[in-house]
């Protein structure tokens, strides 16, 4: 094939034309004219060769009209809200994972990149942390979460974090202090920190106070459905921590895993929590 170089325009991020989308068959059969198809291939792979790298992924997306929060920072394995920059000002795009596809790089070829949409630094770095995120998913112990279900736990956590998702970054559990330890019977307690990240984007400082009182309905709850006659049953909530995305070490993050919210009743698609570790 002629006229694929490395010198491509084509860059990860990057946004297909209308008539690229018509061409080639991408259009939502939803929502035709919101379509919007997003290059998620890296941009080492979009440089190689055809004959090393024939194909360009991508995933069909849709213009939106605001950002729902619990999508927002690859906090969902599945669904990504993302702003994108335009002349008119910022544009919200859904991506889902299963909307990805494979177009090829000859097909590719005739079209430039939209330069009316563009990704900054932090978004691009997000949309990454999100396409990695899907195969690096943390694991808990199989009976930590059926002790956290079965309670009850699960729904009502995410019931309360659901309604702060625009001001939480990601929700970190520390289980038994990162060791693997096997327990038998309600009287013998996983112990448990929860960690709630939240955003120091403007108007951190409302945020930060919001994230607060959603830390005192945690607490209610773990009281409520874990502590009984003078002990802890099952989970012992130990410490609730709410910190500024920007004040988490690294040294922190590895110590910690992010929690999957699996059980949220209003989402036909419940969201699964990503981090990048």
């Amino acid at each position: 094939m002629t006229g694929w170089s490395r010198e491509t325009p084509w860059k990860q991020g990057q946004v297909l034309p209308d008539e690229a989308v018509a061409e080639l068959g991408l259009r939502s059969a939803n929502s035709p004219e919101k379509t919007l198809v997003v290059v998620i291939s890296h941009d080492c792979d979009l440089a190689a060769s055809p004959e090393k790298e024939p194909n360009v992924e991508v995933i069909i997306g849709q213009e939106i009209e605001s950002l729902n929060g619990n999508f927002t920072h690859a906090k969902t394995a599945r669904v990504l809200h993302l702003s994108f920059f335009a002349e008119s000002g910022r544009r919200g795009v859904e991506l889902r994972a299963a909307r990805k596809t494979v177009i090829a790089k000859s097909d590719l070829v005739a079209f430039q990149p939209r330069r009316d949409l563009s990704l900054d630094p932090q978004g691009h770095s997000i949309l990454q942390r999100w396409l990695a995120a899907r195969y690096r998913r943390a694991a808990f112990p199989d009976a930590f979460e059926r002790r956290l279900n079965e309670s009850g736990a699960a729904m009502r956590l995410s019931k309360v974090l659901v309604a702060v998702g625009k001001h939480i970054t990601a929700i970190f559990f520390d289980i038994d202090e990162g060791r693997e330890i096997q327990h038998s019977g309600p009287e013998d307690t996983y112990t448990l920190a929860v960690v709630l990240l939240y955003t120091s984007e403007p108007g951190g400082r409302q945020s930060e106070s919001v994230v607060l009182k959603a830390k005192e309905q945690i607490e209610n709850v773990f009281r409520e459905l874990f502590f009984k006659d003078g002990s802890w049953k099952n989970i012992e909530l130990r410490e609730c921590m709410v910190i500024s995305d920007e004040a988490l070490t690294y040294a922190q993050s590895l110590m910690l895993k992010q929690w999957r919210l699996e059980h949220l009743s209003l989402r036909e698609e419940p969201p699964q929590s990503v981090m990048e570790q």
